[in-house]
Parts: C-alpha cells; structure tokens; sequence
C-alpha cells in the first residue's frame, strides 16, 4: 500500500487473522466506554499512539461494517490526523486487492509509540451546551437528524426522551447511504449543516458519510441524541417518553427459605404461652 497506514476498523480478532497486510488494528469499540460513551480525547490519542499513530499519516480506514469503519475515520479525521481515505470495498472479501496484498493485522502495543500529536479539529465539533446557546439565540443553524424515522417522531425512544431537535429535519443514515449510492444526494455548498445520531458512535458515522461521501459542510453534535435527551431543561420537538416496562412478578420463595424467620417466630410464641402459664399460677396461687 506505499506511504499509506492501513487501520482495519474491525474486531481485533478478524483483523488479525486476515486483513491487508500489516494493517492496524483499531476496532470502533476502542473509542467507547460503557454505555456506548465517547472516550475524552486525551485517552483517544493514548490509543492511537498504541496502534502506531502519530497522526501525521496518510491513513485507509477500512472494514465491512459501513458504520464502524466510517466511525473510525470520523474519529481519525475529528482527531486532526493529517489525511483520512475510506475504502468501501469489504476487506474480508479481499478489498478489490491482489492475494499477495492480504495478511494479518497487527494488534496494538501496550505503550504509545510514537505518541499522536495532531490537533483535534474543533471547528467540525458542537458540544451540547455550545448547540443549547446557539439555538437560544435566534440564529439557529440547519439540523438534520440521522436516526430513523421512527426515532424522529418519538415513536420509538432508545433515551431519557424521544423526539428531535427543534428545527431539525430527518435524513436517516440508512436513506442518506442510500441516495449517495445512487449520486442523489446532494447539499447546497453555501449551507452549513449540524448533524447528529443518536449516540457518538452513530452521530460520527453519520457526520463521515456526509462529509466524505457527499461533500457537505458538517459539524457534529458530538455526543448526539442520548446526551440531548438526558438534559430535561433543553427543548426538543415531538417529545415523547418510554413506557415503564411490566413490573416484575414477586419472588417467589422456595420451601425452607424462612425457616429463620419461622424459627423466631415459634419462639415468641412459645414465650408468650410460658409467660401467660406463669400469670395464670400466680393468680391461683393468691386465692389460696
């Protein structure tokens, strides 16, 4: 592959078994903490230092998940690594390239070398409490939301809330993908868009597919619907909220399980008939 750094976007056990030679192992659930939860950029760019990035590269994101591998580059790219490529073609069905090219990955050191020294492009970033102040102001920017449909109008809730962005308009990924495919799709070059998912790894897939594939001027809300919804102080159009699940049956207890409760129980119970024996005898014992 010359001069180009290869990163193989897939799980790090597919990647090593069989991938463009030499590649770099860098799956997408690298980047995330639990719950799906972009990592800080200062833990990123350690773990770009492990898989032998020092972001000055000329970096082929590939994979075969459309999502993951367009996520991993989003992140390269929002990363200020030097110059990001996609390739679209599966690398498990051999990318398009020649037997001899194909070989197994290599998996991330344990140390950073070198160490990733790029500047993180901050202009293509809006962070919510930045999006919450500009749409405050009166001058809001165009929104497209890139979750489905359904997730749109708050008729299925994968957060706190459901519903959109004020002012936002639906282009769900999957349609986006579609109509790029078919060369349909297509945004004005004076119009500067701010995208969003549902969560980082969706809202940078998104933001990648619409700036590498189609040419848009994007920034993204970075950490996407999730973190939009959990903030109950900021509006949303077409709110909606999940519907509590069914509550659980109660614990059904197996046979012995109380005995200690049963035990104390016997026990005051044989206190009681002993104390009231004990009054009983007194009092006859004075009528005598």
């Amino acid at each position: 592959m010359g001069k180009v750094t290869v990163v193989d976007a897939r799980a790090q056990a597919a990647c090593l078994a069989r991938s463009i030679a030499g590649a770099r192992c860098l799956p997408a659930a690298d980047f995330l903490g639990p719950h799906g939860r972009l990592d800080g950029f200062r833990e990123i760019f350690w773990l770009l230092g492990t898989a032998g990035l020092s972001g000055g590269e000329q970096v082929l994101v590939v994979g075969d998940d459309s999502t993951e591998r367009d996520f991993v580059a989003g992140m390269l790219y929002l990363c200020g690594q030097r110059k990001v490529s996609i390739l679209a073609l599966p690398v498990s069905q051999g990318a398009g390239l020649a037997a001899g090219q194909m070989g197994p990955g290599v998996g991330r050191a344990m140390l950073r070398n070198p160490y990733y020294q790029a500047t993180v492009r901050e202009d293509s970033i809006v962070l919510r409490n930045e999006l919450a102040r500009i749409l405050a102001s009166g001058d809001p920017p165009l929104l497209l939301d890139g979750r489905s449909v359904a997730e749109y109008w708050g008729e299925r809730v994968r957060a706190l809330r459901g519903g959109h962005l004020r002012g936002a308009q639906s282009l769900p990924l999957a349609v986006a993908r579609s109509r790029l495919r078919l060369g349909r799709l297509e945004f004005p070059a004076d119009k500067r868009f701010v995208v969003y998912g549902d969560d980082p790894f969706e809202s940078v897939a998104y933001f990648t597919l619409l700036r590498a594939g189609a040419g848009a001027a994007v920034q993204v809300l970075l950490d996407g619907w999730v973190d939009w919804a959990d903030h109950p102080e900021l509006p949303v159009a077409a709110a909606s909220y999940p519907e509590p699940g069914p509550r659980a049956p109660a614990a059904r207890q197996e046979p012995g399980r109380n005995w200690p409760a049963l035990l104390v129980l016997f026990s005051l119970m044989a206190l009681l008939l002993i104390a009231g024996g004990l009054r009983y005898a007194a009092r006859r014992r004075k009528r005598r």
